[in-house]
């Protein structure tokens, strides 16, 4: 018969416990239930990135305004604001006595001038590609000429080749080829 020393018992236990794949004491910090393992090159996992803020509003260009925000007869100081919103500060301020319909007020934001009669607004012009507005049948400054569809152009008007889609008016460069401006409303013409 042989007999086992307490010490010797203890040592097979511990040789059976290491065998047997178990562990004594707390699990690794990577095995903590749910942890993800570090990265291979040792960093942290990395933390998703913030969604991306609302995209602003897409301006159209309409015959009775510049929509969402700008329509006519809405007060100067609400117009400026709103567009200032939209296309950032005004790049121009100009007063003029003699237009065709009286005295008027035009603040520009790059191509796109605002004008004002009696502190409202009363109508705008573009005459460049900035800011980037359009219709909503698609007309923008440098447009070509087929974006008209069957429109009509007159082409001896003063101003140049000249149509008018869905109340908004414009005219056509001096080769006739693509669109030079557009305007709608009350805008300072000369009679």
């Amino acid at each position: 018969m042989v007999m086992r020393t307490p010490a010797l018992a203890l040592a097979f236990a511990l040789l059976a416990a290491c065998g047997s794949g178990e562990r004594a004491g707390p699990a690794p910090a990577n095995e903590v239930a749910g942890a993800a393992p570090p990265a291979s090159n040792g960093t942290a996992p990395s933390v998703p990135a913030p969604p991306p803020p609302p995209a602003r509003p897409a301006y159209t260009l309409a015959a009775n305004g510049i929509a969402p925000g700008l329509r006519f007869n809405m007060r100067r100081a609400d117009a400026i604001s709103a567009a200032t919103a939209a296309f950032g500060p005004p790049t121009g301020n100009e007063h003029n006595d003699e237009c065709g319909g009286g005295p008027m007020d035009m603040t520009k934001f790059h191509g796109l001038w605002l004008e004002f009669a009696d502190g409202r607004l009363v109508g705008w012009s573009l005459d460049q590609a900035q800011p980037a507005l359009h219709t909503a049948g698609g007309l923008a400054v440098g447009a070509p000429r087929r974006a008209l569809g069957s429109a009509q152009v007159d082409e001896e008007a003063s101003v140049g080749p000249e149509f008018e889609v869905n109340g908004i008016s414009g005219v056509l460069d001096e080769h006739g080829t693509r669109i030079a401006s557009l305007w709608a409303g009350q805008i300072c013409q000369f009679d």
